[in-house]
């Protein structure tokens, strides 16, 4: 049976986190605190979700997810986190269960896709989520920036660049600065086109789904930074993520983009935040090399799946058992 997870079950979700954690050799990075797992779960903010898979009364599985967005799609998705079910409790379904009812819960909310990450090592698992229409995002590498570097950043001295949150007001410059991100990775057949009033509701300033923060260069909007909140099981705490990050070409070389990720650092320093991350395309050396030099590491490790259309629908009727 799958449900909906309690409070009364943070003791049973902090038990199958740390299974998790032993499973991927990870144990060793592993500190929650049971305390604020229920704050952050539970409580006023909430910043993960979790579903539960039950065998005889008992809890033997678990998926802890989020909401993240896709400005290109204009939707939200659903990131799953974690994903664990007890050694002695497989084969049974409970798993693809599990699945099932995310891929349910996108379907309600109108997601436009489920996605999560695997460690490359996992031969099971990925060959699991490749049955099931699961397409891995070979050409892109999740970096991360934590601990001192992540503190350093925060700690930059601002720049002459303007960095603000969004307003209103800015959904026409930002939806024209995405559209200039589709063209940098697409090409000038790029078929973006913003939905400036779906924009400003789901992502500009503190938007249902997403935040956005612009940069400000002799009045005009010339750079922004979208991002969202994810969350760590194992650290215990919510983390950013960044989406979306540009800057106008003929701007580029100010300082516009260190100064919004630096904006970013503070926000997750000042929030709570065990790190930042995002995703960068392989062939992007002059990104990459950027990022290094902040101390961002490569999650070289890992793999993002992606289930989308016709294969989430499909997931999605699946009987849950």
């Amino acid at each position: 049976m799958i449900r909906d997870s309690t409070p009364a079950d943070t003791h049973a979700i902090a038990g199958l986190i740390r299974g998790l954690a032993e499973y991927e050799r990870l144990a060793h990075e592993v500190v929650l605190d049971e305390a604020e797992l229920r704050a952050h779960l539970f409580g006023e903010r909430r910043y993960a979700e979790v579903v539960l898979a039950e065998a005889d009364g008992a809890v033997v599985g678990f998926a802890l997810f989020f909401h993240n967005y896709s400005t290109l799609l204009r939707k939200p998705g659903i990131y799953l986190e974690d994903l664990f079910v007890l050694p002695e409790h497989r084969g049974a379904g409970h798993g693809k269960a599990l699945l099932a009812r995310l891929a349910q819960l996108a379907a309600e909310r109108g997601c436009g896709r489920l996605e999560w990450s695997v460690l490359d090592w996992n031969e099971p698992s990925i060959a699991f989520y490749r049955s099931l229409g699961a397409v891995g995002l070979d050409d892109r590498t999740m970096y991360r920036l934590a601990g001192d570097a992540l503190t350093m950043l925060s700690r930059t001295q601002r720049s002459p660049s303007a960095i603000r949150e969004a307003t209103s007001s800015d959904a026409h410059a930002i939806g024209e600065l995405l559209r200039g991100l589709a063209e940098h990775h697409d090409g000038p057949a790029s078929e973006f086109e913003p939905d400036e009033a779906t924009l400003r509701a789901h992502a500009v300033g503190r938007g249902r789904y997403a935040e956005s923060v612009v940069a400000v260069d002799g009045g005009a909007v010339v750079g922004m930074a979208l991002f969202f909140h994810n969350y760590s099981t194992f650290l215990g705490k919510p983390g950013i993520y960044l989406e979306d990050l540009f800057v106008l070409p003929e701007h580029r070389g100010a300082g516009h983009g260190k100064a919004l990720l630096a904006h970013l650092a503070r926000l997750a320093v000042e929030r709570g935040c065990g790190r930042m991350e995002w995703r960068v395309v392989d062939r992007n050396e002059p990104s990459i090399a950027f990022y290094r030099a902040l101390g961002a590491v490569a999650m070289d490790e890992w793999t993002v799946f992606r289930l989308a259309g016709d294969a989430l629908r499909a997931l999605a009727e699946e009987p849950l058992g």
